[in-house]
């Protein structure tokens, strides 16, 4: 464990598929792990995107033990059971095909929205295993999202352009984010604009959701896709000669990296999107009431 570190656990979480969710986790931990830090990735998403992106392919389909091992009341597993190394410097406790019945399992649980914090985060973290937990939550509500919510008390929202995107992010909100924090604290870190590609001097998909989470949600966005009224003003007037590029771009080299089973950094370390990814770590790093 780092001597410099507060201790941590965020989820990247959204109530919507579809917008790079498990890119950004599974980024975000190695950047994280690439600044010193021992990070364990949880994957909580039955679909197993970020797992089988990772190579635990066939963990995810014939493993025999899982985190519902660790968290339902008959399993006889410790999280060390369910943990495993990767060449890239973080720790994975892998999605499985089963994940969906714990999480029907976990419904008839008593304290069933504590047992991620309770049976592994706080341990772990406690007991200096790890830095930093990050965890991939599930794209709609439920035991597994709430668990993931609970456990970090952190949260960081990658949306991507689109009305559904945006719609999303308020079903976040509503749904699972006041609930919350009427019994437990839980502060939004960030909320990245992921997958940009189109100018933003024309009235596009893109420019909407850059503009709209300046003006709304401005203490949430990263310096990365910051951009204010004033310069937003001087490019429709065509003063600037080099547009802004705002939010992580929409980069080939996040899906071949995937489809190598490695993060981005590892595959294409010049990539241009790797300095974006290192500031959410950064984020991530920042003590409570910096």
């Amino acid at each position: 464990m780092s001597t410099n570190t507060n201790p941590r656990a965020v989820s990247v979480s959204i109530l919507k598929g579809g917008v790079g969710k498990s890119t950004i986790a599974v980024n975000l931990t190695d950047r994280l792990a690439a600044r010193g830090n021992d990070v364990l990735f949880i994957d909580l998403d039955p679909n197993g995107h970020a797992s089988m992106g990772l190579g635990f392919k066939e963990v995810y389909r014939d493993g025999d033990e899982d985190i519902g091992d660790v968290l339902l009341d008959d399993g006889d597993a410790a999280p060390a059971d369910v943990i495993h190394s990767t060449e890239f410097g973080f720790d994975v406790v892998p999605s499985s095909k089963g994940l969906e019945k714990v999480e029907d399992r976990l419904r008839n649980s008593m304290f069933s929205d504590v047992r991620l914090r309770r049976d592994m985060v706080e341990p772990l973290l406690d007991e200096g295993v790890y830095d930093y937990v990050v965890t991939d939550s599930p794209a709609y509500r439920g035991k597994l999202a709430d668990n993931a919510l609970v456990a970090t008390q952190n949260i960081l929202i990658p949306l991507t352009p689109g009305n559904e995107s945006l719609a999303g992010f308020e079903r976040t909100l509503e749904r699972q984010i006041k609930p919350i924090r009427k019994q437990i604290g839980l502060d939004i870190l960030s909320v990245v604009p992921n997958r940009i590609s189109n100018r933003i001097d024309q009235r596009n998909s893109d420019r909407i959701l850059i503009e709209d989470l300046n003006e709304n949600f401005g203490e949430f966005v990263p310096e990365f896709a910051r951009i204010g009224p004033e310069t937003f003003d001087r490019i429709d007037d065509g003063e600037l000669d080099e547009l802004p590029k705002p939010g992580i771009r929409d980069r080939r080299a996040f899906t071949k990296a995937f489809g190598e089973n490695m993060p981005l950094a590892h595959y294409d370390p010049n990539n241009d999107q790797v300095a974006h990814l290192d500031t959410l770590a950064a984020t991530v790093e920042e003590e409570v009431g910096e």
